[in-house]
């Protein structure tokens, strides 16, 4: 057990980077500085972070080195803007009845399927939106959603594009 525990706390050790860009990502999540919801924080982040060997990382260093930290720095608040303004959007849409459920696909216009990954993860984080399917084979994923009445899928799904894909593009991360 004792073997384990240093094997753990040197993993750690060695991806520290990940591990400190998991608990900032924690903390945002939860805005909450209670010691339940650090040791929470820092078991889940740790097991995450071991678990990520031979995906993320593995001896040599980072296997994926795509996306720029600064990026994700700042499609990170990025997101939770579009959270917080879709939350706001979908209790006014439910409260007057403006809009009932629609299921699309988008094609994305990314050739990585991190990058599928992401963007459909920041859709189900966005209030009255959710991935059903993503398929990173074709860059293709279903969403539902709620729309107005008589809205075309592409008018929807060049909303979702437009509001997820520049932000990577941008930075030079995506083609």
């Amino acid at each position: 057990m004792n073997r384990q525990i240093k094997q753990f706390f040197l993993y750690i050790k060695l991806r520290y980077k990940l591990f400190v860009f998991l608990m900032i990502f924690w903390f945002l999540l939860a805005l909450n500085f209670r010691i339940e919801t650090i040791v929470a924080g820092i078991v889940i982040c740790g097991v995450i972070t071991v678990g990520s060997y031979n995906v993320l990382y593995d001896e040599e260093g980072y296997v994926y080195h795509s996306i720029k930290v600064r990026t994700v720095l700042v499609y990170m608040v990025f997101l939770f803007f579009e959270i917080f303004k879709a939350a706001i959007q979908y209790v006014f849409n439910l409260l007057f009845h403006h809009y009932e459920p629609v299921v699309f696909d988008v094609k994305l216009d990314v050739d990585d399927p991190v990058l599928v990954g992401i963007i459909a993860n920041s859709i189900t984080l966005t209030p009255g939106t959710i991935t059903i399917d993503s398929d990173s084979e074709t860059f293709r994923i279903t969403v539902l959603t709620l729309a107005k009445p008589g809205e075309t899928a592409e008018s929807l799904e060049r909303a979702i594009k437009d509001k997820f894909e520049p932000l990577l593009r941008r930075s030079g991360d995506i083609k």
